[in-house]
């Protein structure tokens, strides 16, 4: 038999954990990938692009995260 997986509540610090995790993840695409020399040659203007909107995309999640946390404060 299989024991049903307790659905785990949401508290004060799983907001600053996803939002720290999102931060992370948004440093290594700019430091590893960004800044990369490949993605700095014109040549390649169209990847640069294509993950910078990634990381804009990434920002967005951060920015809503942030804003549910002060929600959830209030």
């Amino acid at each position: 038999m299989s024991k049903k997986k307790k659905k785990n509540k949401i508290n004060e610090g799983h907001y600053l954990e996803l939002m720290d995790r999102l931060y992370m993840i948004m440093n290594n695409i700019e430091d590893h990938t960004i800044t990369h020399p490949l993605t700095n040659d014109k040549r390649f203007k169209k990847v640069k692009k294509k993950i910078q909107k990634g990381q804009s995309i990434l920002y967005d999640a951060y920015a809503m995260v942030a804003h549910l946390d002060v929600k959830h404060n209030d």
